[in-house]
């Protein structure tokens, strides 16, 4: 009697694959608007760092900032999976030089805490004018 694993083979390759479908973290919709000295911050990178030391150990999100708006869905961006986060904003002028692609930094990276929800959601940030 012969035996083959050609059909075993292909069983577990399948169930592999269905295993790796849909598993991992939901990702959530984040946006809003950036501004500094009440102003659009003209270019830049927020990013979302989980944080863990309030338990949140999830995938950092980040979206580029253009013309004071940023959306996590936008190309350039990832979502988040909700929970507490630092808020981390880069922001630029937006008057790009040979070595200053996006142009000169405003303000020192700003930090804020938040917490978002597990969903969309809108979240606005006001870079402090002092923040230098």
């Amino acid at each position: 009697m012969r035996f083959t694993l050609f059909p075993a083979w292909m069983v577990l390759a399948g169930c592999c694959f269905v295993a790796g479908c849909g598993s991992g973290p939901k990702f959530h919709r984040v946006s809003g608007k950036v501004t500094y000295r009440g102003e659009a911050v003209p270019a830049g990178v927020i990013y979302f760092d989980p944080d863990a030391t309030r338990d949140n150990i999830g995938p950092q999100g980040y979206a580029l900032i253009k013309d004071g708006s940023y959306d996590t869905a936008a190309p350039g961006g990832k979502g988040v999976v909700g929970g507490p986060y630092q808020a981390r904003i880069e922001g630029f002028d937006g008057k790009p030089r040979r070595e200053l692609p996006i142009g000169a930094p405003l303000f020192p990276g700003y930090k804020q805490s938040i917490d978002l929800p597990k969903g969309s959601a809108t979240q606005d940030f006001e870079v402090p004018g002092d923040n230098q």
